[in-house]
Order: C-alpha cells, then structure tokens, then sequence
C-alpha cells in the first residue's frame, strides 16, 4: 500500500482535509458503493505535523494528525496543501523541523507534491533551486521575488520537475485535486484516477491558469509621474491614442517615461494598456449580454479581429468561450443539463 504524508500546519486550508478524503477513498469508494463490491484501499494517508497535538488551522478549524514527523522514517508521497499566506509573506524562520524532514524524504526517494502555495514552503527548503514549478497565479510575484532561482510556470494548473520526475506542483486552491489525481494515476493507474474523478465530479482545469487571472496594477512604486498616468488610463482606457496619451499625462519625455513606466509596474506601456483593456472586457463578458464586437470597442479596439487574437492570448480562450465559463448559472428546471 502507497503511504502518503499529508503536511498538517496552522496555515493549512481546506483542501488538507479534501486530499485526505480524496487519497483513502482510492479502491474503496467506487468499489463499495457503485461496483458493490470488497473494498481494497490502495492509499495509507497520515496527517503528520512538527508535533503531537490538534491543531487549529486557518484559525478556525481544528484537525488532529495521526503522526509526528519523527514518528514517519519513509514515506512514498509528501503532500503540502494550499497555505494561507499575506500577499509578501515566506516560511523563512518557520518550520525548520518539517523543512529539513521533506528535504531528508525526498532524498530517500519520496515524490513531493505541494497545491497552490504550498510551493513557497517547499522553495523556502531549498527544495526547488534549479527547478520548474507552478503556484497560484497571484502569488507568482513573491515566489519570484523572494525565491529567484526557481524557475515558474505561471499559466500551469500542474508542473512536474526534479529528478524521475518527483517534485509535482499544481496552481490555485482548488488545483489540488488535479495534482492528486494525477498522482493516482500515476502510481496506481488510469483507471483508479477517472474512477476517483467521476465519483467525486471534478474536472480537469485544461484551460490552464491564465482564464484566472486578475490583473494586478502595482500602485505603490513611488514614481508620482507614472501613476498619475495609470490613473488617468483607468478612466480613460478606451482612448483611440492610449499610449501617446499617457506619455503626454506624465510630462516625460517619450524615452524617459517609457523606460520609468517599465521600471515601475514591469510592463511596456502597451501591454500595460492591453492588459488593462482585456480586463475590463473581461468584466463586461462576465456581466452584460453585449455582444463582443461592441465589447472590442468599448474597451478601445475598432479592429475586432484583433481585439480576439489578444484576447486569446492573454487568457486561453475567446471571448464567447470565456463568457460561457465564467457568467454565473441562473438554477432553474434545466440547471445542470446540456440542452
């Protein structure tokens, strides 16, 4: 039987007691309950932690481990669940113990897995130099400030890395299931894993992670110049000009703004622009029945054509496939239905 070691700690959330659930259910949910049949667990799932004793995560919730770190020698799995963290905060100083074990297990040939920002534990040990992860997609900032020699995928839901392919990281919260799910059919088979998927209802985020992601306007660099200018075009986005216009809101110099604009919010002044832009279209998908091509031109494209291709890019998908993914249902008689 494959023993996983699920990482317990007070900044866990849900999904410690989700993957829990998910990992014991491999070989006894489906086979009880749909094929009536002797249950065979495949999985031997522990929550160890630094040391005995409940613990209160999220500050809300108390969950009992069933291990100490000093009490598992070998483990075939270590799964580190989403954290909760402030937008800049590390495990630098914390943990010590639990770092230096998942370092030590992963020398002995455990597969370590960490779910959305779980990663930053991981890269805090030392564990990710020179290697290729994901995380969630609004906390790619810090790890890659604070961590420079690891190498992010942003726009990945799943990153395998490491050596025989033994460090799996997976993006935002509710990616932890695409992880394990993979690690089930990894180590147990195809078979095992969609069995797991259909019982449980989910879905692979095949879309990647860039459908998710909020554009993030940084404020707080210090250049008064170029804020007043990003303020400007947040009341102004759709101006035919938008570019020369900001240029000539700042007062600078074309050189000189272009080279602060890029130095203060990490992006040219027309990607900033388009990234503005496709957000509020964005919202306007989300929230209005207009139809695309007038959303194109509310947001400051007369060229419709183009105004896809970008938004594609940006996102992963096009703007009517977007709308249908994430305008809320109404529940009614066929909610839940394909009609």
């Amino acid at each position: 039987m494959i023993h996983v070691s699920l990482v317990g700690i007070p900044e866990c959330g849900a999904s410690l007691i989700g993957a829990f659930e998910l990992v014991t259910s491999v070989g006894t949910a489906w086979n009880q309950i749909i094929e009536r049949s002797e249950p065979e667990p495949l999985f031997h799932a522990q929550i160890v932690s630094e040391q005995a004793g409940a613990i209160r995560c999220a500050d809300s919730w108390t969950v009992q481990p069933h291990a100490t770190l000093a009490q598992v020698a070998h483990t075939d799995v270590i799964f580190v669940p989403s954290l909760w963290l402030g937008a800049d905060e590390t495990f630098a100083g914390r943990y010590a113990e639990l770092k230096q074990w998942v370092v030590d297990r992963h020398r002995d040939g455990a597969m370590i897995c960490a779910a959305c920002t779980g990663t930053l534990l991981l890269a805090d040990a030392g564990l990710l130099d020179g290697e290729t992860v994901t995380t969630h997609w609004a906390y790619v900032d810090s790890l890659r400030r604070h961590y420079p020699k690891v190498r992010i995928q942003p726009e990945k839901v799943l990153v395998v890395s490491g050596d025989d392919g033994r460090i799996v990281t997976s993006g935002s919260h509710a990616t932890w299931y695409d992880l394990l799910l993979y690690v089930i059919s990894r180590l147990v088979g195809k078979e095992a894993a969609l069995q797991t998927a259909k019982f449980f209802l989910l879905q692979w985020h095949t879309d990647g992670q860039l459908p998710y992601m909020a554009f993030r306007e940084n404020l707080q660099h210090g250049d008064a110049a170029i804020r007043q200018a990003q303020e400007w075009l947040n009341n102004h986005y759709s101006h035919p000009n938008a570019v020369e216009a900001l240029e000539k809101q700042s007062g600078l110099a074309s050189r000189t703004f272009k080279r602060r604009f890029k130095q203060a919010t990490g992006l040219t002044p027309v990607a900033y622009v388009q990234q503005v832009r496709v957000d509020r279209a964005k919202t306007l998908l989300e929230s209005s029945d207009l139809p695309v091509d007038q959303i194109s031109w509310r947001v400051g494209y007369e060229d419709i054509a183009f105004f896809r291709r970008l938004f594609k890019r940006m996102t992963n998908l096009r703007p009517a496939e977007y709308r249908k993914k994430f305008r809320l249902p109404v529940p009614g008689p066929a909610y839940g239905t394909k009609q």
